[in-house]
């Protein structure tokens, strides 16, 4: 005898037969067979339809025309079918009663539009008291019971201080032990991301999971998937660009809107997708942080703070005890739902057994908001409160302009750092060198943690929020917490690794395996500054390159400084890890900035563009990094011959006294690419940024004029992480 679940017990009390055996759906839709029988389903003599027995069964398993080469849940008589369950809900004797008498007229095959017309239907829904519900929402209970994914939503889950942050939980419709997917964040919870607080809202949200389950192709469908993703991010993503140029003579066009390649691709944003999990047999649940959506206490909100923090910690602890729960949970999302991972497992709550966070930074200071030293991050785009917050951590950066323990640390209030050497369970970050934020707290992370067991991917992309959703990297996650959640014996950890997209040039690349990053065997070459030249070797007559500082940046483009220009090299070149610019410099005021790039120039001076096509920073070169010079004493003891880590203290802060030459080390975020023979390197040393601006610019830039010194005792260079040759060759995709 055999168990199985029909829809997810939102209808109980249908009759259904076999062969063999005969009852009604239980409170969890169950039902009992044997192998081999059909199975028919009945509201005491009006039929609903049959169908082989299996596991799972819906108003799908109903329709022929459904079950074909197209599977769909649109068929008219699956809708109609599933409204009118969905809708009489908990059948008992008034509902049968009712039924009984209108059994002959009730056709579920006519158009959807017709249907909830129909004076038989309506004649029923009134007399019962109940209503159908709409055709989106029953196809996606459909659709999702027919993988066999059981939605709970808006589950309260309590924290140690009696209150509770909300979840949505997606469990395997087969009861069971299984092991735990969660993650915690604030861009919502919904179909995509955001909130839902109303009828209007909820019908449009339901809407938009139907069609981009049944029409994703079609144009339409996918500018409105776009504007919903957009209304959330979109302020974020607004709030992220550099603020206008204010000189009232100078024309500024408006950014432009979201390119075609912003189309959702996965039914989560950042956060894991119950398709992609449950069918493999596990839970997943995605939560809201305290203060955002339906927990609308906007006090309790302190974001990447240690309260919020301590609160994921519960939501772990509480899912590894729960009865469906394996007790073994993983973390696994991306961006601000990586970041929030660190703060959590450095905690260590019990249950909590691997990670994968992809693309996010776990040293607050120094990775998301004063990264290089300057305050180059507007943050304040990650207020998802309804009501914007009195006090954000925005604010609290700008009250606190130097790294401190108290800030910054784990126990920050608003923005703690992880202390990323307690991490030592398994760990799978990601790194995208596509990318102007999160790469380098990804590559760090996995330099950096105590783990035996870690893997890395660094891979180019169109934006984390779209690779991380194909199904080859799905199966390396899935395949990582199939070992470290359920004990699998599957060989990933025999695996090199780490493995690296090569980038060649205008979204090309192939792949290469390695046994840990930055790769074993790395060359740094230094190449020198010499007059607008680089050259590898050193120059030995001193010289100076001059630029004007008392510019402003731009939304897109150069704000133009110095450049310096190889000769054609002269073999092909493989780099990957961290650029590095060791400079001389000076300024006429007290602080300067300095946006290193490095860009490559084909063979006809032509850039070469690595990130795809469709990547969402198109613009970025090869390599690229930014710092302020008042910030540039070093910590001795994390600073390492490829990446330079500054002190960031008000104590070691050292502005600049003007015309005094210094000497700073700028570091990039991590990169890959090939340069072909013939193509040159150039290196741009610009004032300002078309993406990241300080928000104190205007305290140091006016009037001044910037110096970078060359040759002699003052050997400006760039250094490049060079990899040896790879045994295999490669070929470009």
């Amino acid at each position: 005898m055999m168990k199985g679940i029909f829809l997810d017990g939102c209808v109980t009390g249908v009759d259904y037969r076999t062969q063999t055996m005969e009852g009604a759906l239980d409170a969890q839709g169950m039902y009992e067979y044997r192998d081999g029988e059909s199975i028919l389903f009945t509201i005491g003599d009006f039929v609903l339809g049959s169908a082989a027995a299996k596991a799972y069964m819906t108003p799908l398993d109903f329709v022929a025309e459904s079950e074909g080469r197209h599977r769909t849940v649109s068929h008219y008589q699956v809708v109609n079918t599933a409204r009118f369950l969905i809708g009489l809900g908990q059948i008992g004797s008034r509902e049968r009663a009712v039924v009984d008498r209108f059994r002959y007229d009730i056709n579920f095959v006519q158009e959807t539009e017709s249907f909830e017309k129909d004076p038989v239907i309506t004649a029923i829904f009134k007399e019962l008291g109940k209503a159908l519900p709409p055709a989106a929402a029953a196809k996606n209970i459909v659709r999702r019971c027919g993988a066999g994914i059981r939605k709970e939503r808006d589950v309260k889950i309590p924290v140690s201080d009696g209150g509770y942050v909300l979840a949505d939980i997606y469990r395997p419709l087969t009861e069971g032990k299984y092991p735990v997917v969660m993650c915690m964040g604030v861009f919502g919870k919904e179909f995509i991301n955001g909130f839902v607080d109303n009828d209007e809202a909820e019908a449009a949200r339901q809407e938009a999971e139907d069609r981009f389950y049944d029409d994703y192709a079609n144009t339409e469908t996918k500018h409105m998937l776009q504007g919903i993703f957009f209304e959330r991010m979109g302020p974020c993503f607004a709030s992220a660009l550099p603020v206008p140029n204010p000189d009232p003579d100078e024309h500024v066009e408006p950014p432009m809107g979201p390119p075609p390649c912003l189309v959702p691709v996965s039914e989560a944003f950042e956060q894991p997708c119950a398709y992609d999990w449950v069918p493999y047999g596990y839970v997943v649940i995605n939560i809201e942080e305290r203060g955002t959506g339906k927990n609308t206490n906007v006090d309790l909100f302190r974001q990447f703070g240690a309260a919020n923090a301590k609160d994921y910690c519960d939501a772990i602890r509480w899912a590894a005890v729960q009865p469906w729960s394996s007790g073994n949970v993983g973390l696994f999302g991306a961006s601000y739902y990586a970041m929030t991972q660190y703060l959590a497992a450095q905690r260590k709550p019990a249950g909590l057994k691997a990670m994968i966070p992809i693309m996010g930074d776990y040293d607050s200071y120094r990775d998301y908001v004063y990264s290089g030293g300057g305050l180059f991050n507007r943050a304040d785009n990650m207020d998802p409160c309804r009501e914007p917050q009195p006090y954000n951590f925005m604010k609290k950066a700008l009250d606190e302009p130097f790294w401190n323990e108290e800030t910054y640390g784990p126990e920050g209030e608003y923005m703690s750092s992880c202390d990323i050497k307690a991490i030592d369970l398994p760990i799978f970050p990601c790194v995208e060198p596509d990318a102007s934020l999160h790469a380098k707290g990804s590559s760090e992370a996995f330099i950096n943690c105590s783990s035996e067991n870690k893997k890395l991917m660094v891979i180019n992309g169109c934006g984390i929020h779209f690779w991380m959703y194909r199904p080859e990297y799905l199966d390396k996650f899935r395949a990582f917490f199939d070992k470290w959640l359920k004990g699998e014996e599957n060989g990933i950890m025999s695996e090199p690794a780490v493995d690296i997209q090569m980038r060649t040039g205008n979204g090309a690349y192939y792949w290469r395996h390695e046994a840990d990053w930055p790769v074993p065997g790395t060359v740094y070459r230094k190449l020198y500054l010499d007059g607008s030249r680089l050259t590898g070797t050193a120059p030995e007559t001193e010289d100076a390159v001059r630029y004007n500082a008392d510019v402003y940046h731009k939304l897109a483009g150069r704000v133009e400084g110095a450049t310096f220009i190889s000769a054609p090299v002269e073999e092909d070149i493989e780099l990957a890890g961290y650029i590095k610019a060791g400079l001389y410099v000076s300024s006429t005021t007290e602080d300067m900035e300095i946006h290193m790039k490095v860009r490559v120039l084909d063979e006809n001076d032509h850039e070469v563009i690595y990130p795809a096509p469709t990547s969402m920073e198109r613009g970025l070169p090869l390599g690229f990094g930014a710092m302020k010079v008042s910030h540039r004493a070093l910590d001795e003891t994390r600073s390492r011959e490829d990446l330079p880590v500054y002190k960031h203290t008000k104590e070691a802060w050292a502005p600049l006294v003007p015309g005094e030459v210094v000497y700073c080390e700028v570091g990039s975020f991590p990169t890959t690419g090939v340069i072909k023979k013939g193509w040159k390197l150039r290196l741009d040393i610009d004032p300002a940024g078309s993406r990241w601006v300080d928000y104190h610019e205007e305290s140091y830039r006016k009037g001044a004029v910037n110096t970078i010194y060359t040759g002699g005792s003052r050997l400006s260079f760039v250094q490049l992480p060079v990899l040896p040759k790879s045994v295999s060759g490669f070929e470009i995709k």
